[in-house]
């Protein structure tokens, strides 16, 4: 019977952790992309979401960029490419949901999330 309390209270404990945020890591954070359909200079544009699907915020989300190009500018705030990688939002928090932005291109680049930090309060 003992025992049977003991799993109870470890559950319980480990829900409370995931409904804190605790259970929320960079291995969360989703990146897809799709074309839009409008074109732009003869090329697709691209339309990029990084979803966060946790309570907590993310801060300086990095995303690898070896490569990248894009036919149009893209603020620096949006999306600042630096040697290899790229930081989203001028590192400032991702919030709950999406965070978007698009560029321009003959294909599609393959972002992949390279680092992240978890802003819980």
């Amino acid at each position: 019977m003992a025992a049977k309390g003991c799993k109870l209270i470890c559950l319980l404990i480990f829900f409370a952790f995931v409904a804190q945020g605790y259970g929320c890591d960079v291995h969360r954070l989703t990146l897809t992309q799709s074309k839009t359909g409008k074109m732009v200079k003869n090329k697709p544009e691209w339309e990029v979401r990084v979803t966060d699907p946790c309570t907590c915020s993310f801060l300086d989300v990095k995303l690898s960029c070896t490569g990248f190009e894009s036919a149009i500018i893209i603020n620096k705030s949006v999306l600042l490419k630096t040697g290899d990688e790229c930081i989203l939002n001028d590192g400032r928090p991702i919030h709950y949901g999406d965070y978007v932005f698009k560029y321009v291109w003959d294909t599609s680049f393959d972002f992949k999330i390279t680092d992240a930090t978890i802003a819980c309060s």
